[in-house]
């Protein structure tokens, strides 16, 4: 429970230092792009990425729900 805690902290803390960087350098300077990969490699740890099965159980749910809609 602690170590989510520290990791949603950790996610937390690199979102907010990316918007200020980008705001100050630019979304697609190279300093908020740097940013943006640690965030991504904190958020790897945090989600792992979705199966083959995953991905496709959440198309067939979409497609199902866009069908009753």
């Amino acid at each position: 429970m602690i170590k989510i805690k520290l990791i949603q902290l950790a996610v937390e803390n690199k979102r907010k230092q990316m918007i200020q960087t980008a705001s100050k350098t630019g979304f697609t300077s190279n300093e908020t792009i740097k940013v943006s990969q640690e965030l991504d490699k904190i958020l790897n740890v945090f989600v792992p990425p979705a199966t083959g099965y995953q991905h496709d159980q959440l198309n067939n749910k979409k497609q199902k729900n866009s069908k009753t809609s």
